[in-house]
């Protein structure tokens, strides 16, 4: 479920810290590019207004999609993470965690956590706290979105500040997934008083506490006086401010004017425009926008039907008739990703072999009519009419549109899994975890029902090696079982990033584009 609420809310918004990490060394993530230049020194005070596409639902660790569109700035303000990765050169970066290490090649797994650190409400920060929030993400109670993170761990606490892990199964890059998963700890005491509580009123041991939130308008954060790094004269900012604007062009003349300052985007065409109008850090890594197939139904339960759709719609003829500014994509992986392998790309737009599947496919009483699932937002609206009127030039292809807000998508998709084609879109800044839960076959997240014995051999040997060449051999391996199965057809690479004017500066990004919140200021 994750994962499609990560995409809905992505679709939607279309309309360095870290003293001692793990040793162990890891292949080299997709490449970034903007990440943020030399800027001067943040000076102390003042306040800055943030921008999202939409109101929280939840602020809580749980139930909320760490997504740098919309909830995860807030998230990194609360809370601060454990562990982050540095995107471009895929450093594990340690944070409120000071080291993550596995004895026996990620059979088990020590955690240790930075001395001195409490929660904005007093309680230690400490191995219990980490455990308690682990076990409830794991919970089918809690209702998490990364339930699939930290299902199956056994958790000691070896001493206040040390929590050994052992994974269901070996895994060797599981400090991935805690700091893409799992980097993000409530207070204990506040998990004690229910959801209703810890979801509305968040307490985390980040560099700002929630002071006020006023329901579909703004949230309104303060300097938490008790920060772990306030010796070090931070957080930055006295505050700040989170208002709600949908329309992100909206967002942008707000920033340009001054009437806002940052916000963050997924639009390629808006993050090109922001770096000449304003200030841009974007990031490239792998993903995308993708067409995902249903392959448990018809008509994509015949890999033919796949492929006639794959072969008739051309990525580079996207960007070219919307003018939306999309990178034509070639596969799951960024062309200056490291994982990338040049063997194994999708085929190229073959209007005649598309035909003659289409063809062949109605003659067997099989023909290719299907419902295209999307959120509901212009953006996505928009790319879903350019795909039928494509289609349109076919004959025995029939393409419906369902568009639905959000809520009924994420239900219809994620949680009944009721869809024949859907809109979906994916940042990946390594592909543990986010390809193992979308792609294994037993994984609850695999809401495209692929399933194939030699991408589960590929993901797990992804997944049990830290060796960079075994890694990359193993993507490149799931690379050539996406080409031989088409379950899904990536029109665009994928990027990210914040957008800020020129008052503000101490812009840092971790994961898929999320800003510290730690160091972020006025100049």
């Amino acid at each position: 479920m994750a994962a499609a609420l990560t995409l809905a809310l992505t679709a939607s918004a279309c309309s360095s810290s870290g003293d001692k990490a793990s040793p162990k060394p890891s292949a080299a993530p997709p490449a970034a590019t903007g990440a943020a230049s030399a800027q001067p020194p943040a000076k102390t005070g003042g306040t800055i207004t943030m921008l999202a596409v939409q109101d929280s639902a939840q602020l809580d660790p749980f139930r909320t999609a760490y997504v740098a569109v919309t909830d995860e700035p807030r998230l990194s303000a609360l809370y601060d993470p454990l562990f982050a990765i540095q995107p471009g050169t895929g450093k594990l970066l340690a944070h409120l965690g000071e080291s993550i290490t596995s004895p026996d090649g990620g059979k088990s797994w020590v955690l240790k956590l930075r001395s001195g650190v409490q929660f904005s409400d007093g309680a230690p920060f400490d191995a219990a706290a980490v455990k308690t929030n682990w076990e409830m993400h794991a919970d089918p109670a809690t209702g998490s979105l990364h339930r699939a993170a930290a299902t199956g761990l056994k958790l000691t606490v070896a001493d206040p500040l040390t929590l050994t892990i052992a994974p269901q199964t070996p895994n060797a890059n599981f400090d991935r997934t805690l700091a893409q998963e799992l980097t993000y700890i409530e207070s204990p005491l506040q998990l004690a008083k229910g959801p209703a509580v810890y979801g509305t009123q968040p307490v985390g041991a980040g560099p700002f506490v929630l002071k006020s939130w006023t329901r579909g308008s703004e949230q309104v954060f303060a300097r938490n006086p008790t920060y772990w790094q306030k010796d070090k004269g931070l957080p930055k900012l006295d505050g700040f401010t989170v208002r709600n604007v949908p329309d992100i062009q909206q967002q942008l003349a707000s920033v340009k004017n001054g009437q806002a300052d940052v916000f963050t985007s997924s639009d390629p065409a808006l993050l090109e425009k922001a770096a000449k109008d304003a200030h841009a850090s974007v990031l490239r890594v792998d993903g995308g926008q993708y067409f995902m197939f249903n392959l448990s139904r018809p008509p994509f339960d015949d890999p033919r039907a796949r492929r006639a759709i794959s072969l008739a719609l051309d990525p580079a003829d996207i960007p070219k008739t919307l003018n939306n500014g999309y990178i034509p994509a070639k596969g799951l992986f960024s062309s200056q990703s490291a994982f990338f392998d040049p063997a194994f790309v999708q085929p190229p737009p073959n209007r005649a072999e598309a035909q003659k599947l289409f063809d062949q496919l109605a003659a067997e009483g099989k023909k290719v009519d299907f419902s295209y699932l999307i959120p509901q937002n212009p953006s996505s609206q928009k790319t879903a009419e350019y795909m039928q009127s494509r289609l349109l030039t076919y004959s025995n292809v029939s393409m419906k549109i369902e568009a639905l807000e959000i809520g009924a998508y994420i239900q219809k998709s994620a949680i009944q899994h009721d869809f024949q084609g859907l809109l979906t879109q994916r940042w990946v800044v390594d592909p543990e975890p986010q390809l193992f839960m979308a792609f294994f076959s037993q994984s609850p997240l695999n809401y495209g029902s692929w399933k194939n014995p030699a991408v589960d051999k590929a993901l797990l040997t992804g997944r049990g090696s830290s060796d960079a060449a075994v890694r990359k051999q193993a993507y490149s391996d799931l690379q050539r079982a996406l080409i031989e199965d088409m379950p899904l057809w990536v029109y665009s690479e994928a990027v990210v990033g914040p957008i800020y004017n020129d008052k503000v500066t101490g812009v840092e990004v971790y994961n898929a584009g999320v800003v510290f919140m730690d160091r972020i200021g006025l100049k």
